[in-house]
Formats: C-alpha cells, structure tokens, sequence
C-alpha cells in the first residue's frame, strides 16, 4: 500500500539566498511521497525564478505566485492547495534533516497521534513525549520546552484545517493558530530529536528585524488566546499572562534600544510589565528575565540605560 502524500508549504518571500538550501533539504527527505508546495508571496528579488526553476528540476514542486499577503496569507494559499492527507510548514530560510518527515509520519503511526512535532534546537536526546490537548498546549506556553507556537516543524493530520486559517495582515499569527489545532487534536507527540534547523541570522526577517510597532500585535493575539484559554482550559490562562510579561520585557529590551524612540509604546510596554511582575517573578522562567522585569517596573529610565549600554558593548564584541 503507498505511504500518503505529505504536502510541505513552504512562503517565500525575497529569500533568494536561503531558498536553495531550503527546497534541496525538502527534495533529499527519504519519505518517498510528498509534494512540495512554493508559495512566492510577491517576492521583489530573485526569489520567483529560483521557485520557478526548482518546479522544473523537481516534480514534486509546485509553485504558486501571488502578491504579498504575509505569511498567513502565504500559507493559506498553501493549505488550500494542497492535495496531501498531512501538512508541514517549513519556513523558507530553513532546512531540514532528511529524515524530517519519515520520522514524524512514524510518531503519528505509532501514537495514533493527530499532531507530530520535532524538535529545532541540538539535545542529544531522542526522547518522546506524547501529550492530550490541554498538555500540549501547557507545553505550547511555558519558556524552553522545546516545543513553541511556531506553526514549522510539525506534521498535522489534514482535517484538523477544516475552518481553521491562519489570521492574515499581523504578526504572531502561530500563536494564535497553532493553541486551536492542539485543542482538535486527540494525541500530540513530540520528539527531542534535532530534526529542523532554525535560522536565526536572517536580518530580513520580521522576527529578527529591530523592533517595530507591529509587534504589538502580540497584545491583541494574546488576548484571543486568553478568551480561548479562558473558555477551554482555564487552567492555563495563568501561563498566557506569564508569557505575555516575558515578552513584554523582551519588547522593551528592544524598543529602547531603537534610533528613535517612541515614548508612548515605551509607556505600554512598562505598564504591560508591571501588570504582571509579580507572578511572573513566582513562575517559571529566567531569572535574568525577572531581573530585568523588576528594573523596568521600578526604574524604567534606568533600565532603557543598562539595556542600551548592554547592546552597545555586544555590538563591539
């Protein structure tokens, strides 16, 4: 009997130097039945050619064109072109191990699991976690589990999109999306392996951009997982509030350290944070993280100065 086919969506957008990488990672997988599926966003470099020539090369690539909608958008299109019983995200300046698909299509056989995730970061290890809903998406929420809200490096059961899309025009979008597939889900298993390799140097993305006004879409989002969590698993709401302070400490790292700064989302960055310090200092998470949360609550003028002169003397190193 033939394995089922695996649709692979892959936005791309002005990636020409990483793309290659990317598509020859997806081409060399020892599953034997997959299709990938290029989506070029509108790309304004070299990105569409390459795209272009790959369909020709491979063919199980298959390019779809389109003007820019972002990676929601991107990956819409995406899901509503594919043809497989299983979808996998991969983000366009990333690779994978050969091995990616073989042995999340294994993990969802063995599990009788809806949703298998790999893991994007070197452990050693090769444990399995098999997890119901509301475990998953504990582990979703809470800092350095290994498994994150990134819609990449999971392999899903094509039925669990039945009206589910990723929110176009914002960013975070992953987390709004990936909580509402885990709760569908009946069995999500995870494994420590090293199977997605994440880039982290590429200046032209949105998330390791500097920081932008556009990442207080994180607030909105948040709150939408808060309702849901709210109705679904109101357990877990005390971790989406202690997350939305880690970021909040994170946006203000960052938000002082622009050029221009801007007073006003300075402002509700500090207030996000003082909202929740103090159950984010009797959580779990960093301690460094904490320390700087307590600074920008007490002392926000002189935490923009460490954070600033902390940026400066890494800059030189």
């Amino acid at each position: 009997m033939p394995q089922p086919l695996i649709s692979v969506i892959v936005p791309v957008y002005n990636v020409e130097n990483y793309i290659s990488d990317c598509v020859t990672s997806l081409v060399a997988q020892t599953y034997p039945n997959t299709e990938i599926i290029l989506v070029d966003d509108g790309s304004a470099d070299g990105s569409p050619a390459l795209c272009d020539r790959f369909a020709r090369e491979h063919g199980c690539v298959r390019v779809i064109h389109q003007g820019n909608t972002g990676p929601s958008g991107a990956r819409n299109a995406g899901i509503d072109a594919a043809k497989g019983e299983y979808l996998l995200f991969v983000d366009s300046d990333d690779t994978v191990s050969p091995e990616l698909i073989s042995v999340l299509y294994g993990l969802l056989c063995e599990y009788n699991a809806d949703i298998a995730c790999a893991s994007h970061r070197e452990s050693g290890q090769r444990d399995v976690s098999v997890l119901g809903s509301e475990q998953g998406i504990m582990q979703l929420l809470k800092e350095d589990t290994g498994l994150t809200t990134s819609s990449w490096g999971k392999l899903y059961s094509r039925a669990l999109f039945d009206g589910v899309r990723f929110p176009e025009n914002i960013i975070f979008e992953d987390y709004y999306t990936t909580p509402l597939l885990f709760d569908r889900a009946r069995v999500i298993v995870y494994t420590d392996r090293f199977l997605y390799n994440y880039r982290s140097d590429n200046s032209q993305s949105i998330m390791h951009s500097r920081f932008s006004k556009r990442r207080l879409a994180f607030y909105d989002v948040s709150d939408c997982v808060e309702r849901f969590l709210a109705e679904r698993y109101p357990r877990l709401v005390r971790l989406s509030r202690l997350r939305r302070t880690r970021y909040s400490v994170s946006f203000y790292k960052q938000a002082v350290c622009c050029v221009t700064r801007d007073r006003e989302t300075e402002a509700l960055l500090v207030s996000n944070v003082r909202r929740g310090i103090i159950p984010y200092l009797f959580g779990s998470g960093k301690l460094s993280s904490k320390a700087y949360g307590v600074v920008i609550s007490i002392c926000p003028p002189l935490a923009a100065a460490f954070f600033k002169k902390e940026r400066k003397n890494g800059s030189k190193e």
